[in-house]
């Protein structure tokens, strides 16, 4: 009988810590973007290749984006786009690490539209404003791997 009442318990625990769980996430109101290297060709995810995930709250329009795979000490931008390519603006800039990780955090209010990190060298303008794609090297790029508000059944990249 002990043992009984020892494992309802401990169903109830593992049960009740799930639903705070689900409740605090939903609470904080955080969602995320998923971003991956991709093949020109096909538009295939490519597996085991570059990834990223750019966390944010959409009503602050805070955000904070983290990318691996990527090749060291190299410049990037995380970009919004629509149709309209190579026109895009320019939500943040930075350098991948010697590891070839990159952290780009910024606060963004339009989470509408396609989001790329794009080779810094490949986009004109400055942090905030309208830039142009000069370049097209999309297998040196992360394209988000939905767009947003639909649901994916995309592999969660690991975490950097």
């Amino acid at each position: 009988m002990k043992n009984k009442k020892l494992s309802h318990r401990m169903r109830l625990t593992a049960y009740l810590l799930i639903l705070s769980v689900v409740v605090c996430h939903a609470a904080s109101g955080k969602k995320k973007l998923l971003l991956f290297a991709k093949n020109p060709a096909t538009w295939a995810i490519v597996k085991g290749g570059p990834a990223g995930k750019m966390v944010y709250h959409e009503a602050s329009g805070v955000y904070f984006l983290s990318a691996a795979g990527l090749p060291p000490r190299s410049s990037y931008a995380l970009i919004r786009v629509d149709e309209g390519v190579p026109h895009a603006e320019i939500l943040s800039r930075g350098t991948s690490d010697a590891q070839g990780r990159l952290e780009l955090t910024g606060s963004w209010r339009s989470w509408t539209r396609k989001f790329w990190v794009v080779s810094g060298e490949d986009v004109v303008g400055k942090t905030g404003e309208n830039g142009t794609l000069k370049a097209w090297h999309p297998e040196r790029y992360l394209f988000e791997e939905k767009p947003l508000g639909i649901p994916c059944a995309c592999p969660e990249p690991e975490e950097p």
